[in-house]
């Protein structure tokens, strides 16, 4: 068969195209995401910490990131961007890059709040969840010491009895605030639910006699506690804190009003999964295996160590996301 120089040409072509798709086409996952994730990670690793200095996520956020370094052999550099209860950082970094050098540390109660309160329209499914990696000791239900109020039971059935009386401090929007509408709506309280901005501020508007009643996470609570200025009703959440047995759960009275607040540490949608799960692979081992993770959770958090893996993580958002969504029309 003779060939043409028109024919070559076509052929030539052709080939050549065959062969950039095959090339597009033959690489694995992990290739088309930008690398092999066998070398990752190769160079630092941003942590974005939606929430301020100082507070629970935070100081687990940097916790996590300091023994990450040690773990992935690079380091691992917290950067907060706050405002609007992680709403702001959240926005920014849902679509950013995914190599997997971005990643951001939040709370549920701002990744699957600000969805229900509508302070934000997406929730964790815009980003590939890496782990839930810890839960705080939750916010415990305070009233001053010479409260009449021993128990949660106490704290409700007087405010059905005298409704808008007892003054209860939220910060308006957040997990406390969640709590304050799903006691209204579901267990029927009738408190005069009162923004008092927050925990520091809801310490000191109780302290002060300007509220009866509010939540405030037990580590901000436990010196007034154990000084007997304040006593502790409950925790929102839906089983007791190993760390803190003889605090009842409120869950154990009112199963529909439990707020459990995880820590968690997403990745932008897109991320190649097998970051996403060698990431997981080493959270999982820092909370199960390291000896100074333990001790500095149960110190600051009241909590032994607890971790998910991927898909159980995103199954406990979805059940968070689907609890809260319940009364969205209230929240917002």
């Amino acid at each position: 068969m003779k060939w043409t120089a028109k024919a070559k040409r076509m052929f030539g072509t052709i080939v050549i195209g065959a062969c950039l798709l095959a090339a597009a086409g033959c690489g694995s996952g992990s290739e088309r995401a930008g690398g092999d994730v066998g070398n990752y990670p190769n160079k630092p690793i941003n942590l974005i910490v939606t929430h301020g200095a100082g507070g629970d996520t935070d100081y687990n956020a940097r916790l996590l990131a300091r023994l990450l370094e040690k773990e992935l052999g690079q380091s691992v550099v917290p950067n907060n961007v706050t405002g609007a209860n992680g709403s702001i950082a959240l926005e920014q970094y849902k679509d950013g890059d995914k190599d997997g050098y971005t990643i951001i540390a939040t709370n549920s109660a701002a990744l699957i709040g600000n969805k229900a309160t509508g302070l934000s329209d997406f929730s964790y499914e815009s980003f590939e969840p890496i782990a839930v990696y810890g839960k705080s000791a939750g916010e415990n239900v305070v009233v001053r010491a010479d409260s009449p109020y021993n128990s949660i039971a106490d704290l409700v059935e007087a405010s059905k009895q005298n409704p808008n009386t007892i003054k209860y401090g939220v910060s308006m929007g957040g997990g406390v605030y969640i709590a304050s509408v799903i006691m209204d709506k579901s267990i029927g309280a009738k408190f005069n639910v009162v923004d008092t901005g927050d925990a520091s501020n809801r310490l000191t508007a109780l302290l002060g006699g300007h509220v009866d009643a509010t939540s405030i996470p037990y580590s901000g609570a436990k010196e007034y506690i154990e000084s007997g200025q304040l006593k502790s009703l409950g925790t929102l959440l839906s089983a007791r804190s190993e760390m803190l047995p003889n605090t009842p759960a409120v869950d154990e009275t009112y199963p529909e009003l439990s707020v459990d607040t995880y820590y968690v540490v997403l990745a932008p949608k897109g991320t190649d999964p097998a970051i996403v799960e060698k990431l997981n692979k080493a959270i999982t081992k820092i909370v199960k295996e390291n000896a100074e993770y333990k001790a500095e959770v149960e110190k600051m958090n009241f909590q032994a160590p607890w971790v998910l893996s991927v898909e159980e993580s995103k199954a406990e958002l979805q059940k968070q996301l689907d609890h809260f969504m319940k009364f969205e029309q209230y929240l917002k």
